[in-house]
């Protein structure tokens, strides 16, 4: 982050203990816990500003989630007022929602046109509302089949199709829903394999339908396609650049790639930037990790290479199982013309 961040005289804060992150134009923002805070990073313009300035009952307390909508408005769940506040682009306040349901603990918001999902994570349930009417559609998690309902939820995310996912720490799953509250499918568990979570908590979804996976306990994220299979992982401790201390929010964007493109490595094409927060940061676990997706140039070519050799190396394998299955036969032959 300090390599994108230059010019630091319009660099009028710091991010002492990010969580949950969001990102809206390019723009990133970041719940700051500790200041109490939405911090708005913006790289091309090289600033990173707190958007809230608000006093008595706009004023935040503790924000752990954060989404914006298409018309700019910022949505913050804040386990300190035990509400969902949202500010318009000045980061002044405009409402709340709770007031209207009953909640308990409010840490994960998430927006899809004008519903907006709100996760309790006391209730093990997911709030489906109305953002303009305040009223409740519907409610995730309360199936009379417990086997469909969350267990200690940790993170949300709506993709652009509208299915809600949730991560689980009771259980260490991923299950996701519809947006009636039907559940789709479920993979995960609690384990130390790949495709098994610890302390799961951030998790997005990208156009592809890829889904990452932020694993607090063991400090990386694990990457599936849409069947749920694992792809890799990226983050984990030790490593001398882009390791994760104890990662919490993800989110997955693909604008302005080209100003990310000049920080990628010669001869790799960037394809989206993957934005990971650390609530504790270091010389080698900055605050705000930026990874990249993509694929080196030739990777086709020396694909179908390595494929036409495959081939080559199992054709001759064949041939000479066939040569082996045959000499049975003929040594017999032989031995029966001997005979003869």
């Amino acid at each position: 982050m300090s390599k994108l961040l230059v010019g630091g005289a319009e660099t009028v804060t710091r991010l002492a203990k990010p969580y949950g992150i969001a990102e809206h134009k390019g723009k990133i923002y970041v719940c700051d816990t500790t200041a109490g805070q939405i911090v708005v990073v913006d790289f091309i313009n090289k600033t990173m500003k707190n958007l809230i300035d608000e006093r008595g009952v706009g004023k935040l307390r503790k924000p752990v989630s954060v989404a914006v909508d298409d018309e700019g408005y910022v949505y913050v769940a804040d386990t300190g007022r035990k509400d969902v506040a949202v500010y318009n682009q000045a980061g002044k306040y405009v409402k709340s929602f709770g007031s209207t349901f009953e909640h308990v603990s409010m840490i994960g918001v998430a927006v899809h046109g004008d519903d907006l999902y709100i996760l309790d994570n006391r209730l093990g349930k997911v709030f489906v509302v109305n953002r303009k009417t305040a009223e409740v559609q519907t409610v995730i998690g309360d199936n009379p089949d417990r086997t469909k309902n969350l267990s200690l939820p940790n993170g949300l995310t709506v993709d652009s199709r509208g299915m809600v996912r949730v991560v689980n720490v009771g259980n260490g799953t991923v299950k996701e829903y519809d947006r009636d509250g039907n559940m789709l499918s479920v993979f995960g568990r609690l384990g130390d394999s790949p495709g098994e979570f610890t302390r799961p908590r951030g998790v997005a979804v990208n156009d592809d339908r890829m889904v990452y996976v932020v694993d607090g306990g063991y400090q990386l994220v694990q990457v599936f396609d849409e069947k749920h299979r694992i792809l890799g992982y990226f983050g984990a401790p030790g490593l001398p650049v882009g390791s994760l201390n104890l990662p919490a929010g993800i989110v997955v964007s693909r604008e302005n790639l080209d100003f990310y493109q000049k920080f990628a490595a010669p001869g790799f094409k960037l394809r989206e930037v993957i934005f990971v927060s650390n609530q504790y940061s270091s010389p080698f676990n900055h605050a705000l990790a930026v990874f990249g997706l993509g694929e080196m140039e030739g990777w086709e070519q020396r694909a179908a290479q390595r494929a036409k050799e495959d081939a080559e190396v199992l054709e001759k394998r064949k041939k000479l199982l066939q040569q082996l299955r045959q000499q049975p036969g003929q040594q017999q032959q032989q031995q029966q013309q001997q005979e003869k």
